[in-house]
């Protein structure tokens, strides 16, 4: 059996192979591989739905045995399953439009869209600049902005004008003819991430420790008052 996160209920779980696994037609690479693709049912008693899988594989033109085939298929370990589960983190400090607009590039790179993964972290970047109230200029002085008010560090100063430059090259039509590889678009994603934390998350995250020890010095100052009157 394979294993995988089922797309459907978005749990770890194995696939048992249900139907016979299928050679795609057309579908050869340079290297003389062929996509083999089958149908799979999720074992969580909790779901067992559908999901479909395929590979590269070489496999001779000598007649097939499907028990092979299956086996072969379920070992590859780059099986590409549909539907692919879709990640969409929450940001519960961040601003809800920025939050939603940044769960929606991580959903594209959870599903290979890397071009719009990336082009929605750039318009993450640039909401957080003017909703911190730096709305002059183009997107490379709202980076130093952020960075000049203390509000992200140097290194990522640096890494932000990296979303910059990928959004505007997808904005522009220039990666057109290119493929947009998934290294970067994750590294970009990632970086966003890094924004909002050091913007958002990280100060709220101090904001309420700094709450809680104040509760607790007060409810300890009121327990030592009333301790002194009930002894006095």
């Amino acid at each position: 059996m394979a294993s995988t996160v089922c797309g459907w209920c978005g749990h770890l779980t194995h696939m048992t192979l249900v139907a016979p696994v299928v050679e795609l037609p057309n579908e050869h690479t340079a290297s003389g591989h062929s996509v083999f693709t089958a149908a799979f049912r999720c074992d969580n008693e909790h779901c067992h739905q559908l999901s479909i899988a395929q590979a590269e594989m070489y496999v001779s033109s000598a007649p097939r045995n499907q028990t092979d085939l299956g086996s072969r298929l379920q070992q590859q370990p780059d099986l590409v399953w549909t539907p692919s589960k879709v990640s969409r983190p929450e940001f519960p400090d961040v601003p809800q439009q920025i939050a939603d607009t940044a769960s929606e590039a991580h959903a594209c790179l959870s599903i290979h869209a890397y071009r719009g993964a990336v082009g929605l972290a750039r318009a993450v970047v640039e909401a957080t600049a003017k909703d911190q109230g730096i709305s002059r200029g183009p997107l490379v002085q709202k980076i130093d902005d952020l960075h000049s008010q203390g509000l992200i560090r140097d290194i990522t100063r640096e890494l932000a004008h990296e979303i910059r430059e990928g959004g505007n090259e997808i904005a522009h039509g220039d990666l057109a003819d290119e493929l947009m590889p998934s290294e970067d678009a994750n590294a970009i994603v990632a970086l966003m991430d890094e924004i909002l934390e050091e913007v958002y998350q990280g100060p709220a995250r101090m904001m309420a420790l700094k709450k809680s020890r104040l509760d607790r010095q007060q409810r300890n100052a009121t327990e030592k008052v009333g301790a002194q009157a009930a002894s006095s």
